[in-house]
């Protein structure tokens, strides 16, 4: 019996939100069994978690209630990277990816979309990838410069390493932009930042310096690359029209 479309993408959301619900259960009690560990805070992050799995998924099926789920997860995670004290992480959720929740939101509502139906998604044309292009390599020479500025004031400047991490932060950054507007050729972006986050902890586990939080997070982005092709697939249907 083949299974249909409508529910093939039913079963395999279950899938990946049960893989990465437990993916996140796992790292909770993890951190909760640390003699040092703040049970609220560690049970209040993981919640905050289990909201960005949400928002992820509901993200490749093109639907709005992404960004009440991704909001909440913002605040969250807002909140805890306000409790660790790093200023530069945090000023960039607040100040960007917080207000990119509501302009998303509006964005998509403008096209059509609602918790019942999808959104009318779109393409890039080529003078769009030119903007994208541009824009990328605006940001990433603005967020390279920071880095370097932290880096430099630590006394710890490691030009590989600060490369690779200022491409995943634009990455992020641009593709939040393109999701916003509600273009397919996000995803793209969401599987360049999956596969090298990948990559990344796949050397940590190499290196020795790993744990079992490593195959966690491991085990999570390969979850969420998975839910990144599917919605390639996905988008590539809801945007036929704009061909």
């Amino acid at each position: 019996m083949i299974m249909n479309e409508k529910t093939f993408n039913k079963v395999f959301n279950a899938f990946l939100l049960a893989g990465m619900v437990v993916c996140v259960t796992v790292a909770c009690i993890m951190n909760l069994n640390k003699p040092d560990a703040r049970v609220a805070l560690t049970i209040l992050s993981s919640i905050g978690a289990l909201m960005g799995v949400v928002s992820v998924v509901l993200s490749a099926n093109g639907n709005i209630l992404t960004f009440v789920f991704g909001l909440v997860d913002v605040l969250i995670y807002s909140y805890t990277l306000l409790d660790q004290n790093v200023p530069m992480t945090l000023g960039l959720h607040v100040l960007y990816f917080l207000p990119m929740e509501f302009i998303g939101f509006f964005g998509w509502r403008k096209r059509g979309a609602t918790a019942n139906k999808a959104v009318k998604a779109r393409r890039l044309t080529p003078k769009g990838w030119l903007n994208v292009l541009a824009l990328f390599v605006m940001v990433y020479g603005a967020v390279l410069a920071v880095a370097w500025l932290i880096a430099r004031y630590q006394g710890n400047v490691v030009w590989a390493k600060m490369a690779f991490d200022t491409a995943v932060t634009t990455a992020n950054i641009v593709a939040l932009v393109l999701m916003a507007k509600a273009y397919m050729d996000q995803w793209y972006l969401w599987t360049m930042v999956n596969v090298t986050s990948i990559i990344l902890w796949i050397i940590v586990l190499g290196s020795g310096e790993g744990s079992s939080y490593t195959v966690v997070q491991l085990i999570k982005y390969s979850f969420y690359l998975i839910n990144g092709i599917n919605g390639i697939r996905i988008w590539l249907k809801l945007s036929q029209s704009e061909c």
